[in-house]
């Protein structure tokens, strides 16, 4: 079992339990959005919506990204054990070192698939193909712009095998 676990951490660049936390994350998130963003845009309008961005949005965003504190760098904190220790939920590898999860492509993927859940059984292969094109340009446009950051070098990706 450790062989399995260790080969898994050295594959994704993250450990198991950073894995876990960072899918029960995102789970949180856009479970809350389900549920209250669309009851507060229905009873206040606009004023709403910018309501659920500011609350919801904002305080997953510390919850998943921030916790303890405010202002921790993303590479984390020294360990005393050696290494860095990160907080919050989900795991976010420092300058490319393991995958980078984003609360907005979380939220997608999981309002699309809620959508796709709700459509009665004969109807999910319409809604699955009706639905394709966004998906496709969702999925390129995370192509595009992470080939760009790592063109740019931000995030320290080596994209074409020499520094």
């Amino acid at each position: 079992m450790h062989q399995f676990l260790s080969t898994y951490s050295d594959t994704l660049g993250m450990s198991p339990v950073s894995a876990i936390t960072t899918i029960f994350g995102a789970f949180c998130v856009t479970f809350v959005v389900i549920i209250c963003w669309g009851k507060l845009v229905e009873d206040f309008g606009p004023k709403g919506g910018m309501l659920c961005s500011a609350i919801i949005v904002g305080t997953f965003w510390v919850v998943n990204h921030k916790l303890p504190g405010f202002g921790i760098n993303p590479e984390g904190l020294a360990h005393p054990d050696g290494g860095t220790k990160q907080f919050g939920l989900i795991y976010q590898g420092f300058k490319g070192a393991a995958p980078w999860v984003d609360m907005g492509t979380c939220i997608a993927i999981g309002l699309w698939c809620h959508s796709l859940f709700l459509g009665k059984r004969g109807e999910r292969g319409a809604l699955v193909r009706e639905s394709l094109p966004r998906v496709l340009a969702m999925i390129l446009g995370g192509i595009v712009g992470g080939g760009v950051l790592g063109l740019v070098g931000w995030t320290g990706a080596n994209l074409f095998g020499y520094k």
